[in-house]
């Protein structure tokens, strides 16, 4: 109970910072991709909502890494997706943003989703995987990622597709927290820092926030968001149950199909 306690503290600090992000993309923010990476980072330190975004982030990932050691990986990042409705009820309020019908039954549908996640919840014991796996399962993500990239600059809706990229680097964050915490079964101390997944996890989960805050600047949040937690989510439970061996149960198995489903029906409203 307390890895889904820590997980649900973590996804509220990770989606406000989302937030924060979205506002600062949207206030004529120079261009990645297309402004000098000067200009840019320039643009970024000086902007106390991306810097306060940055440290929202940042505490709740570190609570993630905490989880990870207490708890399924199949289990923990699902959860995540709770702060999907915290994310786009902000952008209702603050964005006037507006759901159709069938968001709105996305929404509900992503809260029982949660809620079914942790039914019946079991503590987790510790995970021992095999390297070879997790190699070949990293370089089908990069590979997907590659071909994602290409593709994205023949569309006219980039932002999905980085979206996808993002749940990508992501969903390769997580694997990689959590074959870093696979040891911690008390969770995690100060020897953590010299773990040798510890860069990995770090490149990843920095290039994806790079990639999410170019996709701010080209779409909605309420549509990247969702698009890029079902991505990680998809990759956490195969994951989860491929390399990690863990046990999907049924009530979980459920949760993660209404999560899965709510995203669909978030991210396919009509312009």
């Amino acid at each position: 109970m307390l890895a889904v306690l820590i997980t649900l503290v973590a996804t509220f600090f990770i989606q406000c910072g989302y937030f924060l992000w979205k506002i600062s993309a949207d206030d004529d923010q120079p261009k990645i991709g297309k402004a000098s990476t000067l200009i840019v980072l320039r643009a970024l330190v000086t902007d106390w909502r991306f810097v306060l975004g940055f440290i929202a982030t940042t505490a709740g990932w570190i609570l993630f890494v905490q989880a990870t050691s207490l708890g399924d990986i199949s289990l923990v990042q699902p959860l995540m997706s709770a702060g999907e409705f915290l994310i786009v009820l902000l952008a209702v309020i603050f964005l006037k943003e507006r759901l159709d019908k069938k968001e709105q039954i996305g929404v509900f549908l992503s809260i029982l989703g949660s809620v079914a996640l942790v039914w019946n919840i079991e503590e987790a014991s510790v995970s021992h995987f095999d390297m070879t796996q997790l190699f070949l399962f990293i370089s089908c993500i990069v590979t997907l990622g590659i071909l994602l990239a290409f593709f994205s600059h023949r569309s006219k809706q980039s932002e999905i597709f980085l979206a996808i990229i993002v749940g990508l680097c992501f969903g390769a964050g997580a694997l990689f927290t959590k074959a870093m915490t696979s040891t911690f079964a008390s969770g995690i101390d100060w020897s953590i820092l010299f773990n040798p997944f510890l860069p990995a996890v770090i490149i990843t989960n920095v290039l994806g926030l790079i990639l999410l805050q170019t996709a701010f600047q080209r779409g909605r949040a309420s549509i990247i968001v969702p698009v890029q937690v079902a991505i990680t989510n998809v990759l956490t439970v195969c994951a989860g149950m491929i390399i990690f061996s863990e046990h999907i149960t049924l009530s979980r198995a459920v949760g993660i199909t209404m999560i899965l489903l709510a995203t669909f029906l978030i991210q396919t409203k009509k312009k």
